[in-house]
């Protein structure tokens, strides 16, 4: 008899994505990397890294992993990351050859890819309380030239988003160089949280107050959007620092925020179910991922840019919502789990399927992004590990209080 449940069933399967993922060799120069997806295992994310190293902790906590394991693995990882990953500025190239550590192609040096590496590495440091770690940590974030990556637009401090030397290098469209601006909401809080810990005080949160904040609403309340509305946007730093638990210096709810844009998500696709068969009560979900034209970032009102829905549920999206909508979820997973038979394979769900195409589309990938996101948001909704081990960190905490955030009461 089957007594395993369909929480449980994620969770586990994620952990087991990263084991098979990861570059476990400890004498290859790619010691620990892990792939972007899993249908291209020569590609390592430089952010799906950062997943991993929090998915060790969870993996301890849970039984499935040994501490002594973890702790040799995190170590490794660190020294890859830090003797071997190229990187321009402190910033990683966002793609490495998982066998070798080089860059892959010509792509980008990410801020944000580089971010969600290092909220790994915090996340790590603070569990684990070991000497090299520790002294990994400050090396990592001693060489990060943030002042190189400041702008000011429209009167505004910002961030660069990413650094691309090569005249044909990904997202080059005029001359190489530094590329766009977080001049917007979206996922890039959490390096807010990072360059507090190296720049002045004033500047960091000069640095904090530079992006505009577009207003929509959901059923009369006030969201604080990102362009394309996609669900990532809100989950990025939330799987990591416990926002229940902060206002920021402007008295910003970004739990309720996230909350508010995933119940917007779940409505608009419940708004769409005569068009398309995958949307119901107990399956939704518009985000990024795989799709049956491939890999596409889509998003659902409110937004600046209208949404384009072509039926695919991201599996992973949705699951990240826990959180903030655990029942909904919670039926899901049970739906997706009894009913839906091809969205399971040995890393638990698959990223999308659509019923809307002829035959039936079922995702055959993972994406280390997606799987690991999902997997932090079910586990903090859970047993709210990853939140107490980041947030409370030493480091976090520094930071909290260097831009201003106030803590809230605890939640009972």
């Amino acid at each position: 008899m089957d007594t395993t449940t369909p929480i449980t069933f994620e969770i586990e399967g994620a952990i087991t994505f990263f084991r098979a993922g990861t570059n476990l060799d400890p004498s290859s120069p790619g010691y620990g990397l892990t792939v972007d997806a899993i249908h291209r295992p020569q590609i390592a994310s430089i952010a799906s890294v950062g997943f991993a190293l929090s998915a060790w902790v969870i993996a301890v906590e849970r039984g499935l992993m040994r501490y002594a394991d973890a702790l040799h693995l995190t170590r490794g990882t660190l020294r890859t990351l830090y003797e071997r990953v190229p990187h321009q500025y402190g910033f990683f190239a966002h793609f490495l050859d998982r066998a070798t550590a080089a860059r892959w192609g010509h792509c980008e040096y990410s801020t944000i890819d580089t971010g969600l590496c290092l909220n790994g590495v915090l996340t790590a440091a603070a569990y684990f309380r070991d000497a090299e770690i520790e002294e990994l940590t400050e090396r990592l974030l001693d060489r990060i030239d943030w002042n190189a990556f400041l702008a000011e637009r429209d009167g505004h401090l910002v961030l660069r988003m990413s650094y691309n030397p090569d005249a044909d290098g990904d997202y080059v469209t005029d001359t190489p160089g530094f590329i766009s601006f977080w001049d917007m909401a979206a996922e890039q809080k959490l390096l807010y949280l990072q360059a507090a810990l190296r720049l002045p005080p004033v500047t960091a949160r000069a640095l904090y107050q530079g992006f505009r904040s577009d207003i929509g609403y959901y059923q009369g309340q006030p969201v604080i959007i990102n362009p394309g509305g996609t669900l990532f946007a809100y989950q990025y730093t939330e799987a990591w620092l416990d926002t229940r638990s902060y206002r920021d210096p402007d008295g910003i709810d970004w739990f309720r925020n996230a909350q508010l844009a995933a119940l917007a998500n779940r409505d608009y696709c419940l708004s769409l179910r005569d068009r398309f068969g995958a949307y119901h009560e107990r399956s939704w979900g518009i985000g990024c991922g795989d799709t049956p034209r491939g890999y596409v970032v889509a998003g659902a009102p409110p937004a600046l840019i209208p949404p384009e829905p072509d039926g695919t549920v991201s599996i992973s999206n949705a699951l990240s919502c826990m959180p903030y909508m655990p029942d909904a979820v919670l039926d899901m997973l049970d739906y997706l789990y009894h009913k839906q038979p091809d969205t399971q394979g040995p890393y638990g769900f698959y990223d999308a399927y659509n019923l809307s195409t002829n035959p039936p589309w079922y995702s055959r990938t993972v994406y280390g992004i997606n799987k690991g996101c999902a997997l932090l948001m079910l586990e903090n909704a859970c047993t709210g590990l990853i939140w107490d081990v980041y947030t409370s960190g030493s480091r976090i905490q520094h930071a909290l209080n260097v831009l201003g955030f106030t803590r809230q009461p605890s939640i009972a």
